[in-house]
């Protein structure tokens, strides 16, 4: 059906968009991810052991399936060196990430023989191995499995549930991200009897979340305008400065998932703007151009947010940030 057909079964308030991108997602397999990206999900390890061995992968496809009885689905890629032992084990666990365990989404991403070892976790009731940290633990046996394409859906009894306190991890367009209330999904502080928190404890960091966000949202104009998005601009920022990095640590030091990191990679290798080294990768010519393009949009985009606002307001600001990257990385 064409677009101008279309048009005609439409509401009257019904306005056009023209999207970013778009495509057949037989022909395009990293522009349908970057479709799927903007679904944000959760994000769980799913863990096994079964004659000795233990195996383990990060994944946000899990899912609810049935309330009577208990069942919840996830999916492993038939390439992955783990499909056999999820398929045979007969038993998984669901560990669902907080906010505080990034670090464990990185690396039970790896490509480590043993993910195990500098985890910490205990084998629950059930068999499988239980994260430490988590908000909660599915402990499963195996229901069915069903042929997913280029994966394998496996569908889990939930024999044991639990939950625990804290924030949700999330991922959501290529970036882990965390969970904030928006604003029209409960009354207001005064509506509902209680005082608003306005000390600076009370709005500090809700406001640098929100900052980044906008002001992310805001330069995604320019990196359009220059051909790219989120992961290839981290990615081009990060080979710029350090040159000669592998995909694992470029995964770490640009806090993409290492599938993202995979995908960037191909994307920026196919456009001849990264060349690969026996050693890691290093960006062509044409990619610290390009670097250098965005760059010098990223310091006007700066100037043009920042005029008007006293120097005082922020040299204050700056100080108040360092303290909190500071003591942050202090705690890592």
């Amino acid at each position: 059906m064409q677009r101008d057909a279309v048009m005609e079964n439409t509401s009257p308030q019904y306005i056009p968009r023209l999207p970013v991108e778009e495509g057949d997602p037989a022909t395009d397999g990293r522009m349908f991810r970057r479709c799927l990206g903007q679904y944000g999900t959760g994000i769980a390890i799913i863990t096994t052991e079964a004659d000795g061995r233990r195996g383990a992968v990060t994944v946000n496809s899990f899912a609810s399936v049935s309330l009577e009885p208990p069942l919840v689905l996830w999916s492993i890629a038939d390439t992955s060196r783990s499909r056999e032992l999820f398929t045979s084990s007969g038993r998984f666990a669901v560990n669902v990430l907080s906010a505080k365990q990034m670090d464990v989404s990185r690396h039970f991403s790896s490509k480590l023989d043993d993910k195990f070892a500098d985890a910490v976790w205990a084998l629950g009731e059930f068999g499988s191995p239980l994260l430490d940290g988590c908000l909660a633990h599915f402990e499963c046996e195996t229901y069915s499995q069903v042929d997913g394409g280029d994966h394998t859906i496996i569908i889990g009894l939930v024999k044991r549930a639990s939950r625990f306190d804290g924030e949700p991890l999330l991922f959501s367009q290529g970036q882990y991200s965390i969970a904030d209330s928006h604003p029209a999904a409960s009354p207001t502080p005064e509506a509902s009897g209680a005082k608003p928190d306005t000390t600076a404890e009370g709005t500090i960091v809700s406001q640098i979340f929100e900052a980044h966000h906008l002001l992310s949202t805001r330069f995604d104009e320019h990196r359009r305008a220059e051909g790219l998005h989120l992961s290839i601009a981290r990615i081009l920022a990060c080979m710029y400065d350090r040159p000669g990095l592998k995909i694992d640590q470029l995964a770490a030091a640009t806090h993409l998932g290492q599938r993202d990191t995979e995908d960037a990679i191909s994307e920026l290798l196919e456009r001849e703007l990264l060349i690969g080294t026996e050693g890691g990768y290093s960006l062509t010519d044409a990619g610290r151009n390009l670097r250098v393009a965005i760059k010098a949009r990223w310091l006007a985009f700066q100037h043009a947010q920042i005029a008007g606002i006293p120097e005082a307001d922020l040299r204050a600001t700056i100080r108040t940030l360092s303290k909190l990257i500071d003591q942050n990385k202090m705690a890592e």
